[in-house]
């Protein structure tokens, strides 16, 4: 066991936080970084780029108990309230979250062809008018939009395994990587990236509070990567997400743990939810006519155990509660922070990916197949479980 441990490729992790300038970089994003710091083994690599990339600067904003006067951050004149500005506490610090860089980081992840990586962005993300396509936003208003990260990754090994947390507004674009182009029309690329994100495109997403208070954060993040290691931001444990009872809790389960279990306005979606969407033959009218005994059946464990999980919470039952559950879910608004309507929306789109899953299992198109069978088991990984 212990010469197979050793074999094992170091994960590479690269974290790109921070927001645009300082009013918009909140201290739970930098609480953020520094969870992943608690994370990431200590022999493996890791590399962070956050805010302006310096360690002196006041560029993490916080609410304080009592307010203060007007602050001058660099070429940025903030107004005197109890919103106000320190350094950033965070394990490390390999430069600013610029375009360059973060382009030049993702390119280097890929000179390791074996090694798996884990890329987080944790920051703000809006939709780019000239793309029509969402971006994360970098610091000093640059961006990195959905080519950006295409770009980046074009000449990785097809076989390279990479996992991408994206968690800022607007986020499920990104999901489109597998694709060439990230065009759906084009076909599927040749990578090997599996990714979550926090929200639709169409959605903003939570966890950008200046709040100090870590242990009151609700956000997709905040629980699925509790679910995923054991333990929550301050150390709390945290348990229930080992669907399967493999000993193991793999990121398929700590999706579906968060689905149930996070009260925040996030609609997460994971890639193959993209996949089955975007290609799929079975139009919304037959999928939600699908008796719900039947879907339980093709469900795994972690879809199961949230399908379950959220027709609880939603008072969802009988047979007929998926075309229930659509009449009243599928057509959520970007501005709807209801707990009800956004519990509902998550039923709504993980039973359309476990119908849709089933329909894909009998599809006649072998690649696509395969690159769904090839989703779904880098998905189910535990990228910082040491039997990785």
């Amino acid at each position: 066991m212990i010469t197979a441990l050793l074999l094992l490729p170091a994960l590479q992790t690269l974290v790109i936080g921070g927001g645009p300038e300082p009013q918009y970089n909140q201290v739970a994003i930098e609480s953020n970084v520094r969870y992943m710091g608690k994370i990431v083994h200590p022999n493996d690599p890791f590399r962070v780029l956050f805010a302006d990339g310096t360690l002196t600067a006041k560029t993490v904003q916080f609410r304080g108990e009592k307010p203060v006067g007007e602050t001058k951050i660099g070429p940025f004149t903030v107004p005197g309230s109890v919103i106000q500005y320190r350094e950033p506490h965070i394990p490390r610090q390999d430069g600013a979250a610029i375009l360059e860089n973060v382009r030049k980081e993702i390119v280097a992840l890929g000179r390791d062809p074996k090694a798996p990586a884990f890329i987080y962005f944790t920051g703000h993300g809006s939709i780019a008018p000239d793309l029509k396509v969402s971006e994360f936003d970098l610091w000093s208003q640059q961006r990195f939009a959905v080519p950006d990260l295409v770009d980046s990754i074009r000449d990785y090994a097809s076989d390279k395994p990479v996992t991408i947390l994206m968690v800022q507004c607007h986020s499920s674009d990104f999901a489109n990587v597998i694709y060439q182009d990230a065009n759906p029309g084009l076909g599927l690329a040749k990578n090997r990236v599996c990714g979550f994100f926090a929200s639709i495109s169409a959605r903003p997403a939570a966890g950008c509070t200046p709040a100090l208070q870590e242990e009151y954060y609700k956000d997709f993040s905040s629980y699925f990567l509790a679910a995923l290691t054991g333990r929550d931001r301050v150390d709390r444990k945290v348990e229930g997400a080992d669907f399967d009872h493999n000993g193991l809790v793999g990121m398929n389960e700590a999706f579906c743990w968060s689905l149930i279990n996070d009260d925040s306005i996030d609609t997460p979606v994971c890639t193959s939810d993209v996949l089955l969407k975007t290609t799929a033959q079975m139009p919304d009218s037959d999928v939600f006519r699908t008796r719900y005994a039947d879907v339980l059946k093709w469900a795994n464990p972690a879809q199961k155990a949230a399908l379950e999980g959220l027709s609880s919470r939603l008072e969802l039952d009988g047979e007929n509660r998926l075309s229930v559950a659509y009449e009243k879910y599928a057509r959520i608004t970007e501005q709807e922070e209801r707990p009800l309507p956004v519990l509902g929306y998550r039923f709504v789109c993980l039973a359309r990916s476990v119908v849709l899953g089933e329909a894909m299992r009998k599809s006649g198109d072998k690649a696509l197949r395969a690159r769904f069978e090839t989703l779904v088991k880098d998905e189910a990984q535990n990228p910082f479980s040491a039997s990785r």
